[in-house]
């Protein structure tokens, strides 16, 4: 077995004590499958961002469904689908459009320049900010048809905690790209690190919990900062590969230490939300999942147990559909 393999498994049998009750995962993943159909697939066909009707963008939107319907029921408010795959759309291609990772021609024009730059940065942080601003691009466009969609059905005033966390999570994903340089410092690693998981999730939770108290923004951060890590932990060999500098890349990090963290951050959970299932529930089975792919990191992604589900259930959804369709 694998260095540290004991070890990883030892501390996720010590975390036992996060299990509980999970939800229907086929029925809950045919709801989200058909829920992006119908908001988020129409906006990105009406730009020609085909490339991102793929089941990549599905199990991105799937799995964050996942999670912020358990932290709903955990914090006692309502979960609404339309905004969590929604949210899950316009994270996916914000960190495309962030990242300037290479997508595929059809979601490109001829006629501008796709990379991006400091123009970028600048009109992405001016939508985030409420400003009227034009986007340049194709990548663009989609992102702000997304974005402007969520803020209508958000509906919230410009003071709520997640349009600030928002704007910081972007000034971090720039930040971020300083992990390109090898020799970045532990102290800056770690800072970039659990700013930009911070609020991410405070932007995540956000979208379903309007008016977050300081005290919820705080373990929101806390959390996601640890979902981060785990994040790096399992992308520890793609960021090798793309020259990316993680704690994981450096060998600073293990699955035993991202399960000792949960397990502290558990009583801070249940003393701000009252409880903490069935979010450690969902918390737990990640653990798992993350262990598979960071032991097993040639696994093709469209073979993935999840990405296997949401494919069999788009499918399945598709077929259903074309049934009810009038002859």
């Amino acid at each position: 077995m694998g260095s540290g393999l004991w070890r990883d498994l030892a501390e996720l049998v010590r975390s036992a004590g996060l299990a509980g009750r999970l939800p229907p995962v086929r029925g809950r993943v045919a709801e989200y499958v058909a829920e992006f159909d119908r908001v988020v697939a129409p906006i990105m066909a009406r730009f020609g961002a085909h490339a991102y009707l793929d089941d990549a963008t599905y199990e991105v939107c799937a799995k964050l469904s996942f999670l912020l319907a358990a932290y709903a029921t955990t914090a006692g408010v309502p979960f609404r689908t339309d905004i969590a795959v929604l949210g899950g759309a316009v994270a996916r291609v914000y960190d495309d459009l962030i990242d300037s990772a290479d997508i595929p021609d059809d979601t490109t024009d001829d006629t501008t320049d796709d990379s991006t730059d400091d123009s970028t940065d600048a009109r992405v942080a001016g939508l985030f900010s409420g400003e009227a601003v034009t986007p340049r691009t194709t990548r663009e466009r989609v992102l702000h048809a997304l974005y402007r969609e969520l803020e209508r059905q958000l509906a919230r005033d410009r003071d709520d905690p997640v349009y600030a966390a928002l704007l910081a999570l972007h000034d971090n994903q720039i930040r971020s790209r300083t992990q390109r340089d090898p020799a970045i410092s532990p102290a800056t690693l770690t800072e970039i690190t659990r700013a930009k998981g911070g609020h991410a999730m405070v932007v995540f939770v956000g979208l379903l919990h309007p008016g977050m108290t300081e005290r919820q923004v705080a373990v929101a951060r806390e959390l996601g900062a640890v979902l981060q890590l785990l994040d790096d932990y399992v992308d520890v060999a793609a960021d090798r590969r793309s020259g990316i500098t993680t704690s994981a890349t450096r060998h600073d990090l293990t699955l035993a230490h991202i399960c000792r963290q949960l397990r502290s951050l558990r009583p801070a959970l249940r003393a701000c939300l009252g409880r903490d299932q069935p979010l450690s529930a969902v918390l737990y089975l990640t653990l798992w999942f993350a262990l598979l792919r960071h032991r097993c990191p040639g696994w093709p992604a469209r073979h993935r147990p999840f990405r296997v589900l949401v494919r069999v259930t788009r499918e399945r959804v598709r077929s259903v559909n074309s049934r009810r369709e009038p002859a």
